[in-house]
């Protein structure tokens, strides 16, 4: 191993942790500018760690260990493309960083928002190429969630949000969200957790290589 790999070590796990948080905040952010800022640190944090376990690693007989971490980067394209969209965000700034706020819709009207929306009966919305009457009432709207009205729950659809992602375009190529038939809204966290998952493995395997490294006499 590289030498004062022990403090670099110490640093990827830092970092790990950190994507771990972030994690958290992805799920539980109640604000929706708060999301990108949870996805952005996790793609930071994210490439530091890969960068700290390659530099503690990189020398002597660890040395497969680090070229294998890497092409497994490569070669995953959930890790890849989190790879790649960090490197995007640090060069690009003209690019939309879009994220779905939360909504609710009833019978295909959404409301954004906050605010208490009245809604008539000759208000009618189109499905299937049928026009039908909307419920008639008021919501009361915060934060783009339902929290009352006079409209049965029923009648009511909730929609979470979430980070929109697409293409990334770096360094003349092209990398599609690699996850393309899971949901939208849940795309980003999926990946995620798929880079956390990935991050604490590679760092036991670090740390187990780190003790071999100092001998049964610790050193």
């Amino acid at each position: 191993m590289r030498q004062g790999y022990e403090q670099i070590l110490r640093n990827a796990e830092q970092e790990v942790e950190y994507v771990g948080d972030l994690l958290k905040e992805l799920v539980s952010a109640q604000e929706t500018k708060k999301l990108w800022r949870a996805w952005s640190g996790i793609l930071d944090h994210y490439v530091k760690a890969v960068s700290a376990l390659r530099r503690a690693t990189i020398d002597g007989s660890s040395k497969w260990w680090s070229d294998k971490l890497l092409a497994e980067q490569k070669s995953d394209p959930l890790l890849q493309f989190a790879f790649q969209a960090r490197h995007n965000a640090n060069h690009v700034f003209e690019g939309k960083r879009d994220a779905q706020p939360r909504r609710v819709s009833i019978g295909g009207v959404s409301f954004r928002g906050n605010g208490n929306h009245v809604m008539e009966g000759n208000v009618y919305g189109n499905k299937g190429g049928r026009f039908r009457p909307l419920p008639s009432g008021n919501i009361v709207i915060k934060d783009g969630q339902y929290i009352g009205g006079t409209i049965p729950n029923h009648k009511v659809v909730q929609y979470e949000h979430f980070v929109i992602l697409t293409a990334v375009k770096t360094q003349g190529r092209v990398y599609p969200v690699p996850n393309p038939k899971t949901d939208r809204s849940k795309q980003a966290l999926e990946i995620s957790e798929h880079v956390y998952d990935w991050l604490q493995k590679k760092l036991r395997e670090a740390l187990k290589m780190a003790e071999a490294e100092k001998g049964p006499e610790g050193g």
